[in-house]
C-alpha cells in the first residue's frame, strides 16, 4: 500500500501535465458563462429556471470532462509498470478536484442571479448529483471507448455524443421515471434516487473498463513487427 501511494505521489505531475486542460476548460468556462447569464443580465428567474441554468451547465461541464482520459501518448510508448486503472484513477481524480472547484463557481454564479428566498428553493445538493452523474456518464462513455478499441482520443466522439442520452430521457422517460422535475415537485426525491443509480452504475462502468485489458487491441501506429524485433520494444498496452 505504502508502495502504491509513493508511486500515485511520483504521477501526480505528469498526470497534471498530460491532461488536455484546455478541453476540459473549454467545456467547464462555458458551463460558467451559461450560468451566470441571469446575474449578467439581471434576470429575475424562479427557482426552477435557475434549477434549468444550473442543469445546462452542468452538460456542458460534462463535455469537458469527456476529454479526461484522452492521451495522445497512448500508443506511442512502450509498456509502462504502473497499471492501468492507477493511471487513469489519478486522472480522474486530479479532474475531479479541479471539476469541483468548477462546480462550486457555477452555483456561485447562480447564486450571484437570485435574491435569497429564490435561492433557498435551489437544491444545490440535488443538483450535485445531476452533475455528477453527467460527468460519470462521460468518464463511462470515454472508459468503454479506450477499453475496447484503439482509440487514442475518445474525448470529441463522447463529447459529441453525450447530450443524446439527457435529451432522450427527457423526452421518452414516462412520466414516473422522469429525471428533470422542477423543484418542490412530488417526484423530486424519486427522480434523485434514479439520479444516485445512475452516478453509481456510470462510475461501476468505468472503473470496469480501467481494467487492463486481456489482449492488446490493435498496433501502436507507425510500429512494425522488424521494427519492435529490433528494438526489443513491445506496443503501448491502452490506457
Amino acid at each position: 500500500m505504502r508502495r502504491r501511494a509513493a508511486v500515485a505521489l511520483a504521477l501526480a505531475r505528469p498526470t497534471v501535465r498530460s491532461l488536455p486542460w484546455r478541453l476540459l476548460g473549454g467545456g467547464w468556462a462555458l458551463g460558467v458563462a451559461v450560468a451566470a447569464v441571469p446575474a449578467l443580465f439581471a434576470l429575475h428567474l424562479p427557482a426552477a429556471v435557475l434549477a434549468d441554468v444550473a442543469r445546462a451547465a452542468a452538460l456542458c461541464g460534462a463535455v469537458g470532462t469527456a476529454f479526461a482520459l484522452d492521451d495522445p501518448a497512448r500508443h506511442t510508448t512502450g509498456t509502462v509498470p504502473v497499471p492501468r486503472p492507477l493511471r487513469q484513477t489519478l486522472r480522474v481524480a486530479v479532474a475531479g478536484l479541479a471539476g469541483a472547484l468548477w462546480w462550486a463557481a457555477v452555483l456561485g454564479a447562480v447564486r450571484a442571479g437570485a435574491d435569497a428566498g429564490t435561492w433557498a428553493g435551489v437544491p444545490a445538493g440535488a443538483l450535485t448529483v445531476e452533475a455528477a452523474a453527467l460527468s460519470g456518464l462521460a468518464l463511462a462513455l470515454a472508459g468503454a471507448a479506450v477499453r475496447f478499441s484503439a482509440v487514442r482520443l475518445p474525448g470529441p466522439a463522447v463529447a459529441a455524443a453525450l447530450p443524446a442520452p439527457p435529451v432522450a430521457a427527457a423526452v421518452f422517460l414516462p412520466d414516473g421515471y422522469a429525471l428533470f422535475v422542477p423543484p418542490g415537485d412530488p417526484r423530486w426525491a424519486d427522480a434523485h434516487t434514479l439520479w444516485a443509480g445512475i452516478l453509481t452504475a456510470t462510475l461501476a462502468v468505468w472503473a470496469a473498463c480501467a481494467l487492463e485489458p486481456r489482449h492488446r487491441i490493435g498496433r501502436a501506429p507507425g510500429r512494425t513487427r522488424a521494427g519492435e524485433e529490433r528494438g526489443g520494444a513491445r506496443p503501448g498496452v491502452a490506457r
